[in-house]
């Protein structure tokens, strides 16, 4: 039966930024110290931390704080074709950081021109798996963009034959539509897993700071999610239940009760929407949607410690093998995984001796999850992974991990005639336990990975013959990549994070974290084995009744006193 019923209201703290500003207000609120700090360090900062914090690497596309809200906001609407100067003030209202932490599932930016009038938002959504979408918005208020109305002057007649009097005063109710802010777009972003990508979104807000940012804050936003048959099924409100408060007059009493009334509220968002998830779920009985990795538009999940260091390496191998192709235009890597610089473009030999004076139009390939590194690791034919990704004609380039703009030509890139050979471990200057490392990694990759096969419609794509779908070869070009790397540290890493992959297999269901959680469990237990061993020998509890069992007590107190050293060294032994 459609639609089921449920509703419920929840207290949430919201803040008002003015875009540009970067300061403090007293202990209460901050904006941007992170910029204006960038390059000495968290612990050099020379401002105070306050309860409250809006830092510009949290919003719009990750990372690169250093800008601020100012710059990271005109680098977005130059990606978005539009003028940033057309935009001369802008106000972000948003959920803050407290004492550091922070769950956001949404965040408004109010756009207003140079009349101060709201022109744009733009909707900045977060959704419990650490992935975001941002949706540029442009009003559609008939009443705003009406040319007759605009062009009149105070005390002319309206159009149309009304005997209405056009009234500019800030309490008249014919200019009241000028507050409200519409619009509305497809959804084709996972936000609840009761609700497919499919359908729309209407939003229908208020400008907290009509007229001319003179306002008093007071937000009033309402998105309504319909179906794909345009049948209403989600309303959700975000609306001001006490008046705005100006920190600038908080003292420090005032302060201190407002922080003690509100701390929490940003530490139980995520359990609250836990809650309502269980409800919907086990008392309605909704359909649960499997979560699809994220479209081109929008933007993944942070990468794992282990899938960075497999980017490092990727973002090299990939660097080599277009400079040593036959490309005749650069390529324009987009990473998943935020890193400095996170875009960069690559250029062929044909193109480098004039590499800073092309002017041809990149091959654009973006990365669209960290997930993308995870796979093409487990993957000993890299031009097989990519095939599989790009090449089918109804992905139309996107594929479930990554996207290019023209995949006939860029998939070229990675042909390869031979299977790669493990022959570069014996030819490396490897030592004993290196090369025993690479070994065992090898031998898990040959008997955990399942072998690509092959899809008819992707062959007549392919400018060269099909290779065999066989089993996976032992070595990748990735791994080979990684050994003739000349940076040791990230050759180690490298391994170790595809040894971790590759392991979760067999032992985690093929969920490297879950490695990683039972190690930081194995490490508790043997803190506290040690903890014990050495309290005991220390207060002499255990009494030998003969010298060979005291040289075995012995033994095995000093084993239990450094068990937790132990395990590290075998952790790094891996």
């Amino acid at each position: 039966m459609f639609p089921k019923k449920h509703s419920f209201s929840y207290s949430y703290l919201l803040v008002g930024i003015p875009v540009g500003w970067k300061g403090s207000v007293g202990s209460f609120l901050s904006a941007d110290l992170e910029s204006l700090s960038h390059g000495f360090g968290r612990e050099h900062r020379k401002f105070p931390k306050t309860w409250l914090a809006v830092d510009a690497a949290d919003y719009l596309n990750r990372g690169d704080g250093a800008v601020g809200l100012q710059g990271k906001l005109e680098e977005y609407l130059k990606s978005q074709g539009e003028i940033p100067s057309d935009y001369a003030h802008a106000y972000l209202i948003t959920a803050p950081r407290f004492l550091g932490y922070s769950f956001n599932p949404v965040s408004f930016w109010y756009l207003y021109n140079e009349e101060r009038q709201l022109k744009a938002m733009i909707l900045e959504v977060n959704n419990t798996f650490d992935e975001r979408r941002l949706y540029f918005l442009k009003d559609t208020n008939s009443a705003v963009s009406d040319p007759e109305i605009d062009t009149l002057e105070d005390g002319d007649f309206l159009p149309n034959g009304s005997k209405e009097l056009l009234l500019l005063e800030e309490d008249n109710p014919s200019n009241k539509s000028n507050a409200r802010f519409t619009n509305t777009w497809g959804k084709d972003f996972h936000v609840s897993p009761f609700n497919s990508r499919k359908g729309s979104y209407a939003l229908s807000a208020n400008d907290p700071f009509f007229p001319y940012l003179s306002g008093n804050g007071q937000v009033n936003n309402t998105i309504t999610l319909s179906s794909s048959k345009n049948h209403p099924k989600l309303v959700a409100r975000v609306f001001s239940t006490q008046p705005t408060i100006d920190p600038s007059n908080l003292t420090f009493w005032t302060t201190l009760s407002f922080v003690t009334s509100w701390w929490w509220v940003g530490f139980v968002t995520f359990p609250r929407i836990v809650r309502e998830a269980a409800k919907l779920f086990f008392r309605r009985r909704l359909h649960v949607w499997f979560r699809p990795e994220v479209l081109k538009d929008s933007i993944g999940r942070q990468g794992t410690k282990d899938e960075r260091a497999i980017e490092k390496c990727f973002r090299g191998f990939l660097r080599s093998e277009i400079e040593q192709s036959n490309l005749d235009v650069p390529v324009r890597y987009t990473a998943a995984i935020f890193s400095n610089p996170n875009i960069e473009i690559f250029f062929p030999k044909a193109l480098q001796p004039k590499a800073s004076r092309s002017s041809s139009q990149p091959i654009e390939f973006k990365v669209l999850t960290p997930l993308f590194y995870d796979r093409i690791a487990r993957h000993a034919h890299i031009s097989q992974f990519l095939r599989s990704e790009l090449l089918n004609p109804k992905n139309k380039g996107q594929g479930e991990t990554c996207w290019v703009s023209h995949p006939n030509q860029f998939h070229l890139i990675f042909l390869e005639s031979n299977p790669p050979s493990p022959i570069p471990i014996l030819l490396s200057p490897l030592n004993r336990l290196d090369r025993v490392r690479w070994t065992l990694l090898l031998i898990l990759r040959q008997f955990s990975s399942t072998p690509l096969q092959p899809d008819p419609s992707l062959q007549e794509l392919s400018a060269s013959p099909p290779q065999p779908y066989t089993r996976l070869a032992p070595l990748s070009s990735l791994d080979a990549f990684a050994l003739s790397s000349p940076h040791t540290s990230e050759t180690q890493n490298y391994r170790k994070a595809v040894f971790k992959l590759l392991a979760s297999s067999y032992l985690t269901f093929g969920l490297p974290s879950l490695i990683d959680a039972i190690s930081t469990a194995v490490s508790i237990l043997l803190c506290y084995t040690t903890a014990s061993a050495t309290t005991a020998a220390f207060l002499g509890y255990a009494i030998p009744s003969s010298p060979r069992s005291g040289i075995w007590e012995a033994v095995q107190m000093a084993a239990y006193s450094n068990s937790l050293h132990i395990w590290r060294l075998f952790e790094k032994c891996c």
